[in-house]
């Protein structure tokens, strides 16, 4: 609910005068100081980070990371996006841990696959440190005979802010599903 700061200035004003009558002067200036900085809480509670424009913000950061996957290759987009010591979790696959041996597990036979991804959702925790996106991808491959095979699938994305503000996923996670139905 919005303060409306020039009413609530003229009602400290007014008590503030009655008080003073009452009080010492020092006393008075000390009430004045803390009732200002209640004031100054007062009215920053009123401008709460929009928690909208934070999911908008880390869905934004995931297609930037899914565009990336389809300039450079999934291992350089991985490379960029993911923490040292992040984890991930694919279909029928033991779990990995480090950013750099999900390089090298993606970097290889690269040239033969494309993996594109939709983000279809995101939410961000209250404080504003942690993430999760959620959405649809499609993993390309080039068969022995050069032909074209699709897989599809979805995948879940946890992502910690870093102190420079940063989106940064912490676990990727994935599996199959069927083919879209036209």
């Amino acid at each position: 609910m919005p303060v409306d700061t020039i009413s609530l200035k003229r009602s400290i004003q007014i008590n503030l005068g009655v008080i003073k009558k009452r009080m010492k002067l020092k006393t008075a200036h000390h009430f004045t100081a803390i009732l200002f900085i209640f004031m100054a809480i007062m009215i920053n509670c009123d401008s709460n980070i929009n928690r909208d424009d934070e999911k908008n913000g880390l869905l934004n950061t995931d297609r930037e990371f899914a565009q990336m996957s389809v300039e450079e290759g999934a291992a350089e987009a991985f490379k960029h996006y993911l923490i040292e010591n992040a984890m991930g979790m694919s279909h029928n696959q033991h779990p990995v841990f480090g950013r750099d041996i999900l390089y090298q597990n993606l970097k290889r036979g690269q040239e033969n696959y494309t993996l594109e991804w939709e983000p279809q959702r995101a939410e961000v925790a209250a404080a504003n440190d942690m993430g999760w996106t959620w959405g649809k991808y499609v993993l390309t491959i080039k068969d022995d005979q050069g032909q074209k095979q699709k897989q599809y699938g979805k995948y879940l994305n946890i992502w910690e802010r870093q102190k420079n503000g940063q989106w940064r996923v912490v676990v990727d996670m994935g599996n199959s599903s069927p083919a879209p139905v036209d």
